[in-house]
């Protein structure tokens, strides 16, 4: 119970240090095959819904990506692995395809990656897509920490802005899908509209 008097503390050790080891995303592993992410708000859904359940865009005109092997794999390395420049890589490759069954995986990676420049090789690869449904998402990333991912959110706004009709930007939302034929045009009374004449 006494104390060793050979005892020589290493002034190169620290108990207390942490191995710094690269921070990976957050979330967990998506299957593709039975999941999809809503390109609108980033929520990982069923495959089989039209419809997303937290912000009521319309999937339908979407494919999921699961069919598509390749971008299956990419999709996974951008969400999951531990090393930032591949994630970052992994999410350029994906916005070079240009197709818009990336914009799920775009935009969760957008909202989720723990490092900043892929979250802004994801905010430019979602501008270069020029999709409406990545509006809602660009307005959140404003809100980033990072100022890179802030300043390529604005870029990205700039982009669909320039390229997207304003009658486009809400297609697909629940607002547009009203049904325009069931409301009465303001000329013309119920009797006329149910007998068929004005």
């Amino acid at each position: 119970m006494g104390k060793d008097r050979n005892f020589r503390p290493d002034p190169n050790y620290n108990p207390y240090r942490v191995k710094q080891t690269p921070s990976t995303p957050k979330g967990t592993f998506i299957d593709f095959n039975t999941r999809r992410i809503c390109p609108a708000c980033g929520l990982d859904i069923k495959i089989t819904h039209n419809f997303c359940k937290r912000c009521g865009v319309d999937l339908s005109t979407i494919e999921p990506i699961g069919n598509d092997e390749i971008s299956k794999q990419l999709a996974i390395t951008a969400i999951t692995d531990p090393d930032p420049e591949v994630r970052k890589e992994a999410v350029d490759t994906l916005g070079d395809f240009g197709d818009e069954k990336v914009l799920g995986v775009l935009t969760y990676v957008l909202l989720n990656d723990p490092d900043e420049h892929v979250r802004k090789e994801a905010a430019d690869e979602l501008g270069d897509l020029h999709h409406p449904y990545s509006l809602d998402i660009f307005t959140k990333a404003l809100k980033d920490e990072s100022p890179l991912v802030r300043k390529e959110a604005i870029e990205g706004l700039k982009k669909i802005k320039k390229k997207i009709k304003p009658k486009d930007l809400d297609e697909g939302k629940p607002e547009s899908r009203n049904d325009k034929e069931d409301k009465p045009k303001p000329e013309e009374t119920t009797e006329e509209r149910d007998t068929g004449t004005l």
